[in-house]
């Protein structure tokens, strides 16, 4: 029998930490990220260049979170080694209704997420649902009607490809805290919709506009790639497929990536973002090829963190959209400090 070249073994690593990590927030979202926001502008960047726009931006919007949250987050649960009950339906969680009685103004000891057999943390540690520190968060579940409706909206100002790698340039892709992405009804076309970011989430009501997801839009942030992180909370195994397939084949990735539900400029950030953290994070990832995402306190695994690190702050700049800011709950799970209240019934 053949030994496989330890190469293909870090390649393996990388598209699985990569897959859930971007997912979740793809790294987008870490506290971390926000290190570099100071370095961000309003100038048009490669990605996003399209006719969505950004409204109203201004210097206080560049102001910078506490970095310390993501990593070692405070909120993040201690558990026992021994994890145990994780669960893989959501039926499985008891999740209370919303009103006065049931509103928790205790701390964050549970996090958010949908935890399966690779997640590393129970139902005790994780479950989809935020209910502390006078927040109470329960995304619904979107049925396939949802679905369909959603997918039968039309954007009439789509985003432009991603032609160039966003990585050869770091400083210009940088994401602006506070900002939101907006959605309208466009009666331009029928069941139109048209995206616009602003600097928050009191501009974007005040203009009438729904809030799709916190953070500016991006590439991702069309409702066909809103519909892929709805059906799947773990992509884990079908985007590491992907490279797995296409290893030497840009074009082929991109087009697997593709066939998971993603438009294009999606799946090229997606691909940009992998091939990035392949270079940063081999060595780290080697040895973690069979890791579940977090350790058993509730932290992420340091295959995870090296890509939130290295390669989160431009992925979460270009696409837009990722699970945290849109509420969604993934299979890495996530304190509640870092997940925004956000519902998808555009009708």
């Amino acid at each position: 029998m053949h030994r496989i070249p330890i190469i293909i073994l870090a390649i393996l690593a990388l598209l699985m930490c990569i897959a859930c990590s971007n997912t979740s927030g793809t790294t987008a979202d870490t506290d971390i990220a926000q290190d570099h926001d100071e370095t961000a502008g309003t100038d048009e960047i490669a990605a996003t260049d399209g006719d969505m726009t950004i409204t109203d931006m201004n210097d206080e919007a560049l102001a910078s979170d506490d970095p310390n949250d993501e990593a070692t987050d405070d909120d993040a649960v201690t558990g026992p080694d021994d994890t145990t009950d994780e669960v893989t339906d959501l039926d499985d969680i008891f999740v209370p209704d919303e009103d006065a009685d049931t509103v928790s103004t205790g701390p964050c000891t549970v996090q958010f997420g949908v935890p399966n057999e690779k997640t590393g943390l129970s139902a005790e540690q994780c479950q989809p649902l935020c209910n502390c520190e006078g927040k109470f968060f329960q995304p619904p579940l979107y049925t396939e009607e949802d679905i369909a409706k959603l997918l039968a909206m039309v954007p009439v100002n789509p985003p432009a490809e991603v032609t160039e790698d966003p990585y050869d340039k770091p400083e210009e892709h940088q994401p602006v805290p506070g900002t939101v992405c907006g959605l309208f009804l466009d009666g331009t076309v029928p069941d139109g919709y048209r995206l616009e970011t602003f600097e928050s989430d009191v501009a974007a009501l005040a203009a009438g506009a729904y809030i799709t997801h916190w953070d500016a839009c991006g590439v991702c942030s069309t409702l066909v790639n809103l519909v892929v992180y709805m059906r799947q909370p773990d992509l884990t195994d079908p985007v590491r497929q992907c490279g797995i397939n296409n290893i030497f084949n840009k074009s082929g990735n991109i087009e697997c990536l593709q066939d998971l539900g993603f438009d294009l400029p999606c799946a090229q950030i997606w691909y940009y973002n992998t091939q990035h953290t392949q270079s940063k994070c081999t060595l780290t990832c080697t040895t973690l090829l069979d890791a579940d995402y977090h350790n058993p306190d509730g932290t992420l695994n340091d295959c995870l963190i090296c890509d939130e690190v290295n390669s989160g702050p431009v992925f979460k700049a270009v696409a837009g959209r990722n699970r945290r800011n849109t509420g969604l709950p993934s299979s890495m799970c996530r304190p509640c400090a870092e997940v925004q209240p956000v519902f998808h019934y555009y009708w």
